[in-house]
């Protein structure tokens, strides 16, 4: 790279390569009329959200449609930042209103196919991915080698327990070995079928892979934790009991006492405290409790 480069030539390269922190620093030093161009409020909206500044990245993307309002890119990023902030509704609306100037678009089908799988998601109501998986099958339809498709596909049928999973993400590993987003959703495709071990394994090649997302850095933080041999038991007892096996440990340590079983009451209580221990482990060296 030129050294003489200017900063948004500086910002592009920065982001192809995977420095989205760099990126964000080339970006800091455009001044002038440069910062009225899309490609100015493109690129800072790509390198936000890379580093996990969803919301952030949404109110770049807004400001960059307010100069240039029929902006693919920029109408693609401000769908998936909304999604990734947590506005579904707002994401859906977007890509909608995005597909409407480029129906063609296999990406923005693609997008569109991971809103509809996040809106599936509900508490209390049965989820369907059949809207999501129709979306997902049109993206490849209009361009059968589109990558965001491909993966789009892979992550629908990893959440939905399609046994077609493991196939999916298996493709996306093979065309690309080190695309941390194939780990991801190989990891999610194997842990839904039981096979924990390897799943934790491509969790932390992915946190390997991007070190500098906070996602995968801290998908990475819970599977060391989650393989070590302290929190095995506990973790077995949280998926046998749904997430209920600290206190309905109480239970069976008030019942040990009561028949006067003391040995069996004192080891019941000594495992009830480990569990405790063990869950608190978890929770502060991942910021998340176990499941």
């Amino acid at each position: 790279m030129d050294a003489a480069a200017g900063p948004l030539v500086l910002a592009r390269h920065e982001l192809a390569r995977g420095r989205p922190d760099r990126a964000l620093a080339a970006l800091n030093n455009v001044t002038g009329s440069e910062i009225e161009c899309e490609e100015f409020w493109t690129l800072r909206a790509s390198a936000l959200y890379d580093l996990g500044h969803a919301k952030e990245a949404v109110e770049a993307a807004q400001k960059g449609l307010e100069r240039d309002p029929g902006n693919f890119e920029l109408l693609d990023m401000l769908a998936v930042a909304r999604l990734a902030s947590g506005r579904k509704k707002e994401a859906r609306k977007t890509v909608d209103s995005a597909l409407l100037l480029y129906p063609d678009s296999a990406v923005l089908h693609a997008h569109r196919a991971l809103i509809l799988a996040a809106s599936a998601q509900r508490t209390f109501r049965v989820t369907s991915y059949k809207k999501a998986r129709r979306a997902a099958e049109e993206a490849l339809r209009l361009d059968p080698k589109c990558e965001a498709a491909r993966r789009a596909q892979a992550q629908i049928a990893a959440l939905a327990g399609d046994r077609n999973a493991d196939t999916y993400a298996a493709e996306l590993l093979a065309s690309d070995p080190e695309n941390e987003y194939a780990h991801v959703i190989s990891g999610t495709a194997r842990a839904n079928r039981g096979d924990v071990g390897p799943a934790l394994d491509h969790f932390l090649e992915a946190a390997r892979l991007d070190p500098s997302d906070p996602h995968l850095a801290w998908l990475g933080r819970r599977s060391r934790v989650l393989q070590s041999k302290f929190a095995a038991p506990l973790l077995f007892m949280e998926r046998v009991t749904r997430g209920h096996v600290r206190l309905g440990w109480i239970g069976v340590i008030v019942v040990a006492r009561l028949a006067h079983q003391t040995v069996l009451s004192t080891a019941a209580f000594i495992f009830w405290a480990y569990m405790w221990a063990a869950h608190i482990y978890i929770e502060r060296r991942t910021g998340k409790a176990p499941k």
